[in-house]
């Protein structure tokens, strides 16, 4: 048994492998955060217009909801049994993975077309999951010792991703409105404040499609392609060995794109307009 194991959740599928039959469609977005107060996705109906329109397969990868306790929890898993719904109805099957977000949802990782695609969140790139959040920079000593349990993490990706959905349930969401009325005064310290905030978020911004191909070639070196999340900046990085693509976010001062494929082959990567 590790140590400070009362931090350890139970265990539950980390990867799962998908094999999408020839010709199907499968369509990649990420970041949908429905509940939370800055969310710019429209309802699922309307997403579904936009979204499950030709395609077989729509693969969420992660944060599709605030599923953790608080305040957002409720319209967050209403929302989300509503899109699973529709997908349903329609015939497109729905594959979830796990953000930091909603760490209630099973896999952290999928491998398509035989592991040639990964798709992730993007959290477990990092150890302290969001290096930039209140969380972590409010709970460093408690965050420090659930990762020193993870003594296996660096050479088993199971234990990494493990760590990950651990560290997402170690401390509570901190609600940047908490105690401060002024909205503009809670715009700047969400941003701000602490100092280290705003220095880390630009430095996992700059280096988060590096991150991924180091991280990719240590634990998967057989995947071409990585599909993340995570860091609400949309991009793609073509390496050596793979190419990595991030699908933004429909939040606030954010952008959602998508990345369609077939065949293991990527079709088209694409700013989605949800004005």
């Amino acid at each position: 048994m590790r140590p400070y194991d009362s931090a350890h959740v139970d265990p539950m599928p980390t990867i799962e492998n998908i094999e999408p039959a020839a010709g199907q469609t499968v369509r990649f977005v990420s970041d949908l955060h429905y509940g939370h107060e800055r969310c710019e996705a429209p309802a699922p109906a309307e997403l579904a217009e936009r979204l499950l329109q030709g395609i077989d397969i729509l693969v969420l990868v992660g944060d599709t909801a605030e599923t953790r306790e608080c305040a957002w929890q409720s319209k967050g898993k209403a929302l989300r049994d509503e899109l699973r719904g529709i997908c349903r109805e329609r015939g497109v099957q729905l594959v979830e993975i796990a953000g930091n977000h909603d760490p209630d949802v099973e896999p952290l990782l999928v491998r398509f077309w035989g592991g040639k695609v990964v798709a992730m969140h993007g959290h477990a790139l990092y150890k302290e999951v969001a290096p930039w959040s209140w969380e972590y920079l409010n709970n460093k000593q408690k965050c420090r010792q659930l990762i020193d349990s993870y003594a296996d993490a660096d050479s088993n990706l199971e234990s990494r991703l493990e760590l990950s959905r651990s560290m997402c349930r170690l401390v509570p969401p901190m609600l940047r409105k908490d105690g401060i009325r002024n909205r503009y005064l809670r715009g700047l310290l969400h941003c701000f404040w602490p100092p280290q905030r705003p220095l880390n978020i630009i430095r996992c911004w700059l280096t988060c499609g590096r991150r991924a191909d180091r991280f990719a070639e240590h634990y998967f070196p057989e995947a071409q392609i990585i599909i993340l999340g995570h860091f609400h900046r949309s991009g793609n990085w073509k390496f050596p060995k793979r190419h990595i693509y991030n699908t933004g976010a429909w939040f606030r001062h954010a952008e959602p794109y998508k990345v369609d494929m077939r065949d293991g082959q990527v079709l088209s990567y694409e700013k989605i307009n949800i004005k």
